[in-house]
């Protein structure tokens, strides 16, 4: 969306009162949960720790503002069961969302100022808090620095205000901001940074519930998730849409198969017997950090192999340089615009396996990448890095995404096969991908490598990274009958062996490998 500049208006608009036609739209919004029922969000087993969690957060807002906060609103992580890398190419993906969670308590404040704090004491390696205090500027068009956590917050915040002047930019009224109110945010996250479950989304998506709750607007659950998602590139991120949407539509018991433009989300039932075990390499994965070199990079050699494939497959220069994504190009193909799959032979006629150099991308695209990406400083970052280490492995990345894609679907159908092998098909779809991340997108690390080799070798039925790899996590496929044996093993082999060798430290392995199920989406809570 494009963001309609506001000013220069003889009337003040209100913000603090939604469009009447907002309101109507409750219908699919975030819904409100009660604190005495934090059972339709947390397993019976959780319950006692997470009930004194609530009421931390609670007294530590009071001690910090001297008064309880109005509300809180909660988004959680993910964890992706397959699809990965594919939603900035526009395919669908299964996510579910997990137990590990981003708490916000909230209070609106007189001030014309945003005060953020967190209640980790965490510090850094200089003995500096890791998640500072700070106040963030309530008027939308300021810039959001890079850099700090805090960045984080005032994208949300930046986004949700941004989408509701794009919705009422025929109203021509200015916003006088300075007389706007504040607010008091108080933050507890729970997913563990640079694990690949989507930490930086959960704390998105709770803040811009927030948000919306104090200034009383209402947007659907698909709505939200465009602007997080959108408002991520304030952060340098070009994410693709999955974690926001899964943080959002997240369904108790259930994985979600996710459809984009426009968002939706759809219900898989997930077979009894089997359970996802989330295992951490204690290595982070920070998509924010130097993206250039990573998802950034390979989100720039996507949109170029869709370009060049479009040129391959005879469609006009003009047409081929507007395609942004991989399933554009095959939607254009005719016979390749089904929901998955791709003619692989049509792939290795016209896209060579080879890495392409900048000389010969613009001589078949008949123009500068600069000129191509003028305007997109994350992208041109992104090519200059490619153009320095060896140029772009267009090939490599289509073919992963592409074949993806088709386990996508290759997974939601087996969740309700009724063979008896369907653990085990299930697990070598998850092992299949993994290859994929590993060899093709390149996404993978050592250490995810060393643990998908353990999780197989100690009876999962399969394993594969998630999130955008490079550290973070794997999720493995086990029966529920061998669940605590392979945890145990699991923690011997790989996480005592590092912390004997000193690679890792005793403070790292809380919740480093836990077994997950699908939990609820994002939510306000009612004191």
């Amino acid at each position: 969306h494009k963001v309609i500049p506001v000013g220069g208006h003889k009337e003040s608009m209100n913000l603090e009162v939604a469009n009447v036609a907002d309101k109507v739209r409750m219908q699919d919004t975030v819904p409100n949960v009660p604190i005495r029922q934090l059972e339709v969000l947390y397993d019976f087993s959780e319950l006692d720790a997470q009930k004194k969690r609530y009421a931390n957060l609670v007294e530590k807002f009071k001690e910090l503002h001297g008064t309880e906060p109005g509300f809180l609103t909660r988004a959680p992580g993910r964890v992706n069961l397959i699809g990965e890398h594919i939603d900035y190419e526009g395919y669908s993906v299964l996510p579910m969302a997990i137990s590990l969670d981003t708490l916000v308590a909230v209070r609106a404040r007189s001030e014309a100022q945003i005060h953020v704090a967190n209640i980790s004491t965490e510090v850094d390696e200089n003995g500096n808090l890791k998640y500072e205090t700070g106040v963030i500027p309530i008027d939308p068009r300021a810039e959001v620095p890079r850099g700090s956590w805090l960045s984080y917050v005032h994208a949300a915040y930046k986004g949700v205000l941004e989408y509701f002047l794009w919705k009422h930019r025929d109203n021509k009224k200015e916003i006088l901001w300075p007389r706007q109110k504040g607010m008091s945010l108080l933050i507890d996250g729970r997913v563990p940074q640079g694990s690949g479950l989507s930490s930086s989304s959960a704390l998105v998506c709770a803040v811009a519930i927030a948000v919306m709750q104090i200034k009383q607007m209402s947007f659907t659950k698909a709505e939200i998730a465009e602007f997080c998602r959108e408002c991520e590139k304030y952060v340098g991120t070009q994410s693709g849409g999955m974690d926001q949407a899964i943080s959002l539509m997240g369904e108790r018991g259930f994985a979600k198969l996710i459809d984009f433009g426009p968002v939706k989300a759809h219900s898989v039932p997930l077979p009894l017997g089997g359970i996802f075990i989330i295992a951490n390499t204690i290595v982070a994965s920070l998509k924010a950090d130097k993206p250039e070199s990573k998802y950034n990079l390979r989100v720039v050699e996507c949109t170029l192999a869709s370009m060049v494939l479009a040129l391959g497959l005879g469609m006009p220069r003009e047409e081929a340089l507007g395609m942004k994504t991989l399933k554009q190009v095959q939607e254009k193909m005719g016979d390749g615009g089904k929901e998955n799959g791709f003619p692989s032979g049509v792939l290795e006629s016209k896209l060579h396996p080879e890495p392409y150099q900048r000389e010969e991308l613009e001589g078949l695209l008949g123009t500068s990448l600069d000129d191509l990406f003028e305007g997109n400083a994350d992208f041109q970052n992104a090519m200059q890095y490619g153009a320095e280490n060896g140029g772009y492995q267009l090939y490599n990345r289509a073919l992963h995404v592409f074949s993806e894609a088709e386990r996508v679907y290759r997974l939601r159908s087996l969740c309700t096969d009724e063979s008896k092998d369907k653990f085990a098909k299930i697990g070598a779809v998850m092992t299949e991908s993994h290859r994929s991340c590993q060899k093709l997108y390149e996404c993978s690390s050592p250490e995810l490598d060393e643990l998908v080799r353990l999780a197989i070798e100690n009876g999962a039925y399969g394993a594969r990274l998630t999130g955008a790899g490079w550290g973070g996590c794997v999720v493995a496929y086990v029966s529920e009958n061998i669940k605590n044996r392979f945890i145990e093993e699991i923690y011997r082999s790989y996480y005592k062996k590092n912390l004997g060798e000193g690679k890792i430290t005793q403070k790292q392995l809380k919740d480093c490998i836990f077994p997950s199920k699908p939990t609820a989406g994002a939510c306000i809570i009612k004191l």
